[in-house]
């Protein structure tokens, strides 16, 4: 009974999906999210975790009222990783292995790979941490691998593309097969089942296999795609609300690092944070904003990837050079200036020259693999 109930979709009730075109239609509205998490952490990274770059108290220099707010900004991270279910399942639907691997790298590798050996270099030059960089950090980091060796990152908020590169990986096996709606749906399931034996049962390996603390946004996020693309359905709904109930489940688990002696991080607020930005991406996914269509969001959401990967130790390196001689809220407003002007100018001068001559390569390399072998 619940496969024919699933499966209703790609068969019986197939005239009920958004044609593809459609289905793919860009949503403007996410790239203005994605933009807002990105200043969330921004914010956090700046005003709370700021490992002293300023040489004093966030509160003291500039108020209570500017730095209380983004004690909530890292919920940006489970933000992101909503939106990437939902955006990854809807580029990958209809296109093959090659297609969907060809995007992940071209999307992700050529602002990273700048972004990091440009933080190795100046890391190199004005060291932060107790421990410099070291070349086989670098050259791990270079090919997103340093985690599976248990290396640190060149910036520690690279940790989360080890946990998107994870799910790439299960998601890719999906792909493979094809995507439909029941299977999509099965996937979801499954990945929700195993999260959830995950923490039941706890050994770490077992719970570092199913992402089991991050699963259950991803999940979100897919079957936030699924109402979006095919329209109302109850399994559909049920599998969104258990997924945000998972979600709002483990969020506890989240909030307990960021709760230190200097900052009170309180559940309750995060959980409702959390289930404001839910409530954001059910409206979405039931194309409530589709009327958005500002261009200039597409510089924005362009903006968001290579802001992220620069602005952590980038930033303190500039502050601790600088708060001695420039006016601490003088400096934090031409701190967000030079970010955002170096992650517009990372997009324009590295990623889109670069991802045009990387995914013609790729689709030149996977042309030419596929290729039938020449009779002898």
């Amino acid at each position: 009974m619940l496969a024919e109930v699933v499966a209703g979709p790609d068969s019986r009730q197939v005239s009920a999906a958004l044609p593809v075109s459609q289905a793919r239609a860009r949503l403007y509205v996410l790239d203005l999210l994605r933009f807002v998490a990105a200043l969330s952490v921004l914010g956090y990274h700046f005003l709370v975790d700021n490992r002293g770059m300023w040489g004093a108290n966030a509160k003291t220099l500039f108020g209570e009222h500017l730095v209380s707010p983004f004690r909530y900004g890292w919920l940006g991270v489970e933000f992101f990783f909503v939106i990437s279910g939902f955006v990854i399942c809807m580029s990958a639907w209809g296109r093959p292995l090659s297609k969907f691997f060809t995007s992940r790298v071209v999307r992700l590798m050529p602002a990273y790979l700048f972004a990091m050996l440009l933080t190795a270099a100046v890391l190199t030059l004005w060291p932060m941490a107790s421990r410099p960089i070291q070349l086989r950090q670098v050259l791990l980091n270079t090919a997103m691998l340093n985690e599976f060796f248990h290396v640190p990152g060149v910036d520690n908020v690279y940790w989360t593309l080890f946990v998107e590169l994870k799910f790439y990986i299960v998601f890719a096996v999906l792909v493979a097969f094809g995507l439909t709606y029941k299977r999509v749906f099965a996937f979801c399931a499954v990945w929700a089942l195993a999260a959830l034996y995950s923490h039941y049962l706890g050994p770490a390996a077992v719970l570092q296999l199913t992402e089991a603390g991050y699963a259950p946004y991803f999940i979100f996020g897919i079957g936030l795609y699924l109402l979006y693309r095919n329209g109302p359905n109850l399994l559909v709904f049920g599998l969104v609300l258990v997924s945000l109930i998972l979600c709002v489940a483990t969020l506890e688990l989240h909030v307990k690092p960021h709760n230190t002696k200097f900052v009170a991080i309180s559940y309750q607020t995060a959980t409702l944070i959390f289930l404001f930005f839910g409530l954001v991406m059910i409206a979405v996914s039931l194309h409530w904003f589709t009327w958005l269509r500002w261009r200039g969001l597409v510089v924005v959401g362009a903006l968001t990837y290579p802001l992220y990967l620069l602005h952590n130790q980038l930033s303190r390196v500039i502050v601790s050079r600088l708060r001695d001689t420039v006016h601490h809220v003088l400096l934090l407003a031409l701190l967000l200036t030079v970010m955002l002007l170096l992650a517009y100018a990372v997009h324009r001068i590295v990623e889109r020259p670069l991802s045009h001559k990387l995914k013609a390569g790729l689709d030149r390399a996977f042309t030419q693999i596929s290729a039938p072998a020449s009779s002898k």
